[in-house]
């Protein structure tokens, strides 16, 4: 008994080592295959990056489905996911109507984006597009295409495209209301009108007799016509020139007058301020007043007086330039041929004055 227990406990070594071979191998392929998985989601996950930066949502949303997988690496998922969510905010949708010459509604209508099929026929769901210009084609299946250059708006959902297609989309239906149209053209019957101008004439010839009547009276009235003309050309213009001669009031005549109103507001100024200090002075303090009071009040006294001189000396000298202004610049007497008065100032030592022929 004890001699056949050795040889029945060797196999438990064997088969754990067989078992943990089929475990290394098990996870040897595992690891293979994740391998190939993990590459995918890591290009996907660099792809969908460079995308969205282009603006190419479409193409972005399918790389960030690919990397959101739960069998991606953890970190992937985390990125990959809320970029997923800004995409889908962003991404446009178009809603999509056909309409042909009749105003009926066309499904039958093939979509083209830039050469790319959108939509094989028109079900009225919102179709995804990326932002930017496009050009879209739409294809009936009776009639010509219709092309037209849309900007798409980013972020912008359901937006309605209306497409109206030619006359000619609507297929065999459309060709009979250009015969309705025809009959109108039935207005040949009136062309008959025109055959009766014909008659006509001769009930006009009538009222086309008295404009013969008429000429008789133009060769009167040309030779009447000049006589008028000729009068009624010389009364106005030449009389109404002289008016505008105006005296022109020379620049010296303003300045002098302005000097002159300066100095007398210099007088009046001076004048009262001084009359008001001496008033004072007599009532505080005379005869015995500081010496320095009394020069201001002299002070004040002289200033008044010199502004009433520059004022009576620049309002005299404005009259002076405006009485001997140039007499061409003076408005004519009426009735008065010769000049006006020649004046010319004179200046003879301390002595000034005008003198001249009046």
């Amino acid at each position: 008994m004890n001699a056949s227990s050795p040889a029945r406990a060797r196999p438990a070594p064997t088969l754990a080592l067989a078992l943990a071979v089929a475990a290394a191998l098990a996870l040897t392929g595992a690891r293979a295959r994740a391998e190939p998985h993990k590459r995918a989601c890591a290009a996907a996950y660099e792809r969908a990056q460079g995308l969205r930066r282009d603006g190419k949502l479409l193409a972005a949303r399918e790389a960030l489905i690919a990397c959101s997988q739960p069998t991606c690496p953890a970190a992937a998922v985390a990125d990959c996911g809320p970029w997923l969510a800004e995409v889908e905010k962003s991404l446009p949708t178009v809603v999509i109507a056909a309409r042909d010459a009749h105003g009926r509604e066309r499904l039958d209508v093939r979509v083209l984006v830039d050469g790319r099929l959108l939509a094989a026929a028109l079900d009225g769901k919102a179709l995804p597009v990326d932002p930017g210009p496009h050009t879209f084609r739409y294809q009936p299946a009776w009639g010509p295409a219709v092309e037209e250059r849309v900007l798409i708006r980013e972020g912008e959902k359901n937006r309605a495209l209306t497409v109206a297609l030619g006359a000619s989309s609507a297929g065999a239906p459309a060709s009979p209301p250009p015969p309705a149209a025809s009959p109108p053209a039935a207005s040949p019957p009136a062309v008959p009108p025109p055959a009766s101008p014909a008659a006509s004439p001769p009930a006009a010839s009538p009222p086309a007799v008295p404009p013969p009547a008429s000429p008789s009276a133009p060769p009167p009235a040309s030779p009447a016509m000049p006589p008028p003309a000729s009068p009624a050309v010389p009364p106005p213009a030449s009389p109404a020139a002289p008016p505008p001669a105006e005296p022109a009031v020379p620049g010296l005549v303003w300045a002098s007058g302005a000097v002159g109103a300066a100095g007398l507001a210099v007088f009046a100024v001076a004048g009262a301020l001084s009359l008001s200090a001496e008033a004072d002075l007599r009532a505080t303090c005379a005869p015995r007043c500081a010496a320095d009071e009394v020069r201001a009040i002299r002070v004040q006294h002289a200033v008044a007086d010199i502004g009433l001189g520059v004022g009576v000396v620049g309002l005299g000298a404005a009259a002076w330039f405006y009485a001997t202004r140039p007499a061409a610049a003076r408005p004519p007497k009426a009735g008065a041929g010769a000049p006006g008065p020649a004046l010319r100032p004179f200046v003879a030592g301390t002595a000034a004055g005008i003198e001249g022929a009046f």
